[in-house]
């Protein structure tokens, strides 16, 4: 099994560093206020900052977050996800390699195997895991005191006993219009895109509020400077922009209006496997990739069968 350790000092994998420190994390302001207040006790009393559970969609930040929470200690983070962890001698053989008051990450914590799962139980309260040996005996190994941060995005499959072990517990919420907008000129800013602020909210209004999906639009925003030659986004450049882009307010995609064009020339409600066959993909992809943000908009309406669209 290969985990991924990050030194206080490695550098991100793309070519704008995430925010390392809490003022710099400008967004869940409710999350940070606590976090911070744990911080400084975990400092002030020498002792491990206590277990954090993080839940929400992808893309809000979880990662990013448990990545800040470390640096603020000051503590080495050690990252894995969920589905990597398959027996029981990888919980051991993690835990037993992380140091005193280091931060673990585990992400996708709702993957983990129910017996790997209690196998962490002792090792959150006690600081230890419980082991049987060849033999027979039980043996108690103490570990060294540990932060565990869990993200999920599927908090409905966690089970309770592992829930009631987390002191803090956190949700993840929506952006406001002032955050997203925050969220896009700090993603310009960062990937040196000079633009004229009027374009704002004409930027915000073409991405779904995740920060991810705000971070890549960036992204593709600066390419398309570059690949240009512009140096400035300006209106007419960003109408250019947009077109070259082909997403709809509220980050409809051409998948997502072929979606919506199939129940329009039905003109009735349609089931799920007929739109899988005429959009060419997996039932599942059309309820995890494209349904959820038709329904947040308030386009469609879903059963387990049935869609149709919202009158």
């Amino acid at each position: 099994m290969q985990i991924k350790r990050i030194e206080k000092t490695t550098t991100p994998w793309f070519d704008v560093p995430r925010p390392t420190r809490l003022d710099a994390f400008v967004w869940q302001e409710n999350i940070k206020r606590i976090v911070h207040k744990a911080i400084i006790s975990a400092q002030k009393r020498k002792a491990a900052l206590w277990h954090i559970l993080f839940a929400w969609n992808s893309g809000f930040g979880k990662t990013t977050l448990a990545s800040i929470v470390a640096k603020e200690l000051p503590a080495e983070l050690h990252i894995v996800t969920g589905y990597a962890l398959t027996k029981p001698a990888d919980i051991i053989s993690l835990l037993t390699h992380i140091g005193e008051y280091d931060v673990l990450f585990i992400d996708e914590i709702h993957r983990l195997k129910p017996n790997l799962e209690e196998m962490l139980y002792t090792a959150m309260e006690d600081f230890a895991i419980d082991m049987v040996m060849p033999d027979g005996w039980n043996i108690r190994m103490p570990l060294k005191q540990f932060t565990l941060i869990w993200a999920t995005t599927k908090m409905e499959s966690l089970s309770e006993p592992l829930k009631n072990r987390f002191i803090y517990k956190f949700h993840f919420t929506h952006y406001t219009i002032p955050e997203k907008h925050a969220i896009v000129q700090r993603y310009l800013t960062q990937y040196v895109v000079d633009y004229d602020m009027l374009l704002i909210e004409n930027i915000a209004n073409k991405v779904d509020a995740v920060p991810r999906e705000i971070h890549n639009l960036c992204i593709q925003i600066r390419d398309f400077l570059v690949s240009h030659n512009q140096k400035r986004l300006t209106d007419s450049v960003w109408e250019e922009c947009a077109i070259w882009l082909d997403i709809d307010d509220g980050w409809i995609t051409p998948l997502h209006k072929q979606y919506l064009d199939i129940l329009l020339s039905h003109n009735r409600a349609v089931w799920l496997k007929t739109i899988a066959l005429q959009l060419g993909i997996h039932e599942d992809s059309v309820e995890k990739d494209v349904e959820p943000l038709l329904l947040k908009l308030w386009k469609i309406e879903k059963t387990w069968k049935w869609r149709k669209m919202v009158e």
